[in-house]
């Protein structure tokens, strides 16, 4: 039991929770855009590359982070205007799927010209030692503090959807787009404001993954990869779905490398996946669209 604690709880909850981050972004431009953003895997990886490159330009490391979220915020709300926005509710899946792919190839060529493309270590971020936790159990802070953000990112994000006013308007876009328009309510605005959301959860994930490995743009995709399966899993546009989802997904492929191979690892990921849209063919908080008639 303590070998399953340590090599597959443990690491898996931790990988989880990125999982479960990146998800949670997906589903905080979806629910109000209606619109998946591929590109956010290269937006998580941007946040630790600049910070590399700012302090390389002499920059003391607090504002090197302020930097870098700026830089951030500022890409994510061109990648919105140019990607995102198009498409609010549409419906034309395939439309946001090329152009959010086509900026995730474009974003991947760009963060590989500081370095080459080769991967950095990145000495800004929360320790990866690991120390005695309770019963001969080994964890790092970095990945206490995965687990703790996912928590707490995904507890802010749906209190803000609940209990604000703007909130409460991100919500009337995602359900009466038209009906929301019709009061005043900015298609544009929202958008924007979902993205840059979606951005700041991105800060964090990136400053988060960065302190466990080395840096490197090919990071982006993998992330963006289990995120998607991890939002897909817990219900499109659900918060909570979505931390759920990426535990789940977590545990499951670290479960999958020890046990069974790390080469079996994704189609272990697809048939989870499989399995729980046999039975929840919306995922597990995720909910049948209302049509009317």
């Amino acid at each position: 039991m303590h070998q399953f604690f340590q090599s597959v709880l443990v690491p898996g909850l931790a990988d989880g929770a990125i999982y479960g981050l990146v998800a949670v972004a997906f589903a905080t431009l979806f629910s109000t855009t209606g619109v998946i953003n591929f590109a956010h895997g290269q937006l998580v990886m941007l946040m630790p590359m600049a910070i590399l490159v700012a302090v390389g330009a002499g920059l003391p490391a607090w504002l090197a982070y302020v930097a870098a979220l700026v830089v951030l915020i500022a890409v994510a709300l061109t990648v919105e205007w140019a990607a995102v926005r198009p498409f609010v509710q549409s419906g034309q899946s395939v439309s946001w799927l090329l152009s959010t792919l086509g900026v995730s190839v474009v974003l991947a060529e760009v963060l590989a010209v500081p370095y080459g493309g080769e991967a950095r270590n990145f000495k800004h971020g929360i320790s990866a030692h690991r120390f005695d936790l309770i019963g001969g159990l080994r964890i790092a802070p970095a990945e206490l503090a995965a687990v703790a953000a996912l928590f707490v990112v995904a507890g802010l994000l749906a209190a803000f959807y609940r209990r604000t006013r703007i909130g409460l308007e991100l919500r009337a876009i995602a359900d009466d787009l038209d009906g929301a328009e019709a009061i005043g309510i900015s298609r544009a605005r929202a958008s924007q404001l979902a993205m840059v959301l979606s951005a700041l959860v991105a800060a964090v994930t990136g400053v988060l993954v960065a302190s466990t490995q080395p840096v490197t743009p090919s990071l982006g995709l993998s992330y963006t990869f289990y995120g998607f399966v991890a939002t897909a899993m817990g219900g499109m546009g659900s918060i909570g779905g979505a931390l759920v989802g990426g535990l789940v997904v977590g545990v499951a492929t670290q479960a999958a490398g020890v046990y069974v191979g790390s080469l079996v690892v994704n189609v272990a990921v697809f048939l989870l996946l499989l399995a729980v849209y046999l039975v929840r063919p919306h995922g597990f908080f995720g909910a049948a669209p209302v049509r009317a008639v």
